[in-house]
């Protein structure tokens, strides 16, 4: 990485101070970068250093021996001196060769300056070239926090924010969320080129993201919302760096923009266009946060009035207005979502919640011509609309890409668990209410019952619309255990399967060839089996009392074992 101060001792020695100087060592070190000057003459000189000085000296003490000379040398450099300026005509006379031989090892440029140079001079046009390239250094800063700024008042894009910090610093930029998902990269159109891919590529590559959050940085940064920066190496010999800092605005971590040192070394300019950059980022990002919270706010409030038969009030018809019309087919779907708290951070904006109604909503948009999604605690509410060929089938494909997308998020451990219901499909408006509790009432049942399925359709409830409005659980299982507890105990007692052998039966329409393919046997083997069956019965199964009673307590049983 290049130095990140701009004034160099190549600089100081174009002042006029320095109009008589010579160069008489340690050339190659003239591109070091000066922060300040002082002036040295006693031997503990280097005990006083900060890093970043220019010494100047007349060498009084130094009079004593080559082997002291050196020594005092080596250790200005060895604290952070960055060049050193003698007058030797007074006291030292001579630069002894061995001081200069150190100082061209070390590449420490050595100066010899006029003896009619005095030092106050020599520190004042040190100071005023440092002062005014402090004032350029704000100046800039100021034209760049305004241009971003700007940018972000305007309502230009994250993509456009990050292009334009990449043209400041001249260098690709990338910007990620707080979980370092990729949001933006910057790039300068005319200067893509292998290398910029290559280097974008490997930095937003896993493994590197992977490198950054197990970092103690990036556990501090979402802890402690600090604003440090991150330098990291992208490639073995370390010529490549990035470096990251965090986008914060009031304790919330939104995420991260990092500097890739690729086309150009970076410089003191570079990071504080990446700073303000940060700054203008968070500046964009709580705008879109607002945003978003006031839709999410007004899809709960749509669905209250829709759900509840509200269909005439100022939010609907506002609807109405600015987005398609509500004609066509519509269903609603009501979620109870587990979310694991291991994956939330409560200092990141992106919540898990909105993380999930992201993902629904991008998956759904694919198949539905509206999708509204609503949250209360646990509970989501999505309501769907389709074009009018998917009138027969909106809930079953609305339950089969419910079940995809929220499959896939358990697989990712966003989700412990899910339960959903979708009522039937409404043409009308007024009668999204009824919709909705169809849509709970099928929650319910999947919920009492999983092993039903993660998620319902209300249609295709069936008998089991009726188990579910028994209100006592104790009163079903007795009903159960009336009718079906003497074959129960002799499949127990026999190892037998007349239970399952009755189920498959009365749901095959009480067909026996239909029965045996379903259940893998013989015909033959169905009635051998019925006939047990039939003198453990109570009821006659003849009798389509007797079978609607059985098929009801065998369907009852199934669910409550379920439970």
């Amino acid at each position: 990485m290049g130095d990140f101060l701009l004034i160099t001792v190549k600089d100081v020695l174009n002042t006029k101070a320095f109009e008589g100087a010579k160069i008489i060592g340690g050339m190659d070190g003239l591109e070091r970068s000066v922060s300040i000057v002082t002036v040295a003459e006693v031997p503990d000189a280097a005990n006083w250093l900060r890093g970043g000085e220019l010494v100047c000296t007349t060498a009084y003490f130094m009079s004593k021996g080559v082997i002291y000379q050196t020594d005092w040398v080596e250790s200005l450099f060895s604290n952070g001196a960055v060049a050193l300026a003698i007058k030797t005509g007074r006291f030292l006379g001579t630069v002894p060769q061995a001081i200069i031989d150190v100082a061209n090892r070390l590449q420490f440029p050595l100066i010899e300056m006029p003896d009619d140079i005095t030092w106050p001079i020599v520190i004042e046009s040190i100071m005023n070239l440092l002062m005014n390239d402090q004032y350029s250094v704000l100046q800039r800063a100021e034209e760049i926090h305004t241009t971003l700024t700007n940018l972000v008042l305007e309502d230009e894009t994250v993509q456009a924010v990050a292009d334009k910090i990449a043209s400041l610093v001249g260098n690709p930029i990338i910007i990620e969320d707080a979980r370092l998902n990729l949001i933006a990269v910057g790039e300068i159109e005319d200067k893509i080129n292998e290398q910029w891919k290559q280097l974008i590529e490997k930095r937003t590559s896993l493994p590197a993201r992977k490198q950054i959050m197990e970092t103690a940085y990036y556990e501090n940064v979402l802890r402690n919302r600090t604003k440090e920066k991150l330098q990291i190496s992208l490639s073995k010999d370390k010529s490549i760096e990035n470096i990251t800092m965090p986008i914060l605005s009031n304790r919330m971590v939104y995420g991260f923009v990092s500097l890739i040192e690729g086309s150009k070394k970076v410089v003191q300019m570079d990071l504080i266009a990446l700073e303000h950059g940060a700054t203008a980022l968070a500046l964009q990002f709580m705008k879109q946060v607002i945003h978003k919270q006031t839709k999410e706010k007004k899809n709960i409030a749509l669905i209250d009035d829709l759900v509840n038969g509200r269909i005439h009030t100022e939010l609907v018809n506002e609807y109405q207005i600015h987005n398609k019309d509500w004609s066509k087919p519509m269903t609603v779907s009501v979620l109870d979502l587990t979310i694991d708290d291991g994956t939330e951070d409560v200092y990141t904006w992106n919540h898990t919640e909105n993380r999930i109604i992201d993902s629904i909503r991008k998956h759904l948009d694919k198949k539905f011509d509206q999708v509204i999604i609503g949250m209360n605690d646990s509970l989501f509410t999505i309501l769907v609309s389709s074009s009018n060929s998917l009138l027969h089938q909106a809930a079953t494909l609305l339950q089969y890409e419910l079940t995809n997308i929220l499959s896939e998020l358990k697989e990712q451990k966003v989700l412990v668990n899910f339960s959903g219901g979708i009522g039937s499909v409404r043409t009308e408006l007024k009668k999204l209410g009824e919709c909705f509790k169809e849509a709970k009432t099928a929650l319910s049942i999947t919920k009492t019952f999983p092993k039903k399925g993660p998620v319902l359709l209300y249609e295709k409830l069936g008998v089991h619309r009726i188990i579910s409005m028994v209100n006592s659980v104790d009163e079903l299982r007795l009903f159960c255990q009336e009718y079906l507890s003497e074959i129960s105990a002799y499949d127990y007692q026999q190892k037998d399967v007349l239970l399952e052998t009755l189920h498959a039966y009365l749901q095959c329409g009480c067909n026996v060839p239909e029965t045996a393919k379903k259940l893998f046997v013989h015909p033959n083997t169905v009635t051998y089996r019925l006939k047990k069956i039939q003198s453990l019965l109570k009821l006659d199964l003849n009798t389509l009392e007797a079978r609607l009673t059985y098929l009801f307590a065998l369907e009852a049983n199934e669910m409550l074992d379920s439970k």
